[in-house]
């Protein structure tokens, strides 16, 4: 018969469960910090489309160089297709838990957010241009609109666009 790790030895079985169950609950908070309510994109009007992310704030070249860029930086631990990975926790970039987390706050808290942390042990390593290109791949995994000028980089102007997953009024 196996013998239990030293650390173990002696100690009920349950000590080992009690400890995974704190840290997935410690990451299951992370993971949920800050989060809003909501799903998917949606077609319902809401707001004023200036100041939103429906109005096309990126363009498509870019969200491709983001997608390259994302798909060295970042899916190792977000997942190839933006799904998250609970052995990292790490959070899902696109789909519902994206719009919980994100939906009503500014573009510019996603870009801060990224800058400030990612990558993991590197953060703010990319050039302003590489994090704007990661935020707008994100942006059209999420299903927003392309448009005809790339998401800039400056901090002042992404605070101004809000991301809402449902389309403005005209």
């Amino acid at each position: 018969m196996k013998r239990a790790p030293a650390r173990f030895r002696g100690q009920s079985a349950a000590i080992p469960l009690v400890i995974w169950m704190v840290a997935f609950s410690a990451c299951s908070a992370i993971r949920t910090r800050g989060t809003r309510t909501g799903g998917g994109p949606s077609q319902v009007p809401t707001s004023n489309a200036t100041n939103s992310v429906w109005s096309g704030v990126y363009t498509l070249a870019q969200a491709e160089t983001g997608e390259a860029s994302f798909t060295r930086q970042c899916a190792w631990c977000h997942g190839h297709v933006l799904e998250g990975n609970e052995d990292f926790c790490t959070p899902p970039l696109a789909g519902v838990e994206f719009w919980r987390r994100w939906g009503g706050s500014s573009v510019g808290s996603l870009y801060k957010k990224i800058q400030t942390t990612m990558p993991e042990n590197r953060a703010g390593s990319l050039s302003g241009d590489e994090y704007a290109a990661i935020v707008s791949f994100l942006l059209k995994a999420n299903e927003l609109p392309a448009g005809q000028q790339d998401l800039p980089s400056e901090l002042s102007t992404l605070n101004r666009l809000t991301m809402t997953n449902r389309r403005p009024k005209p």
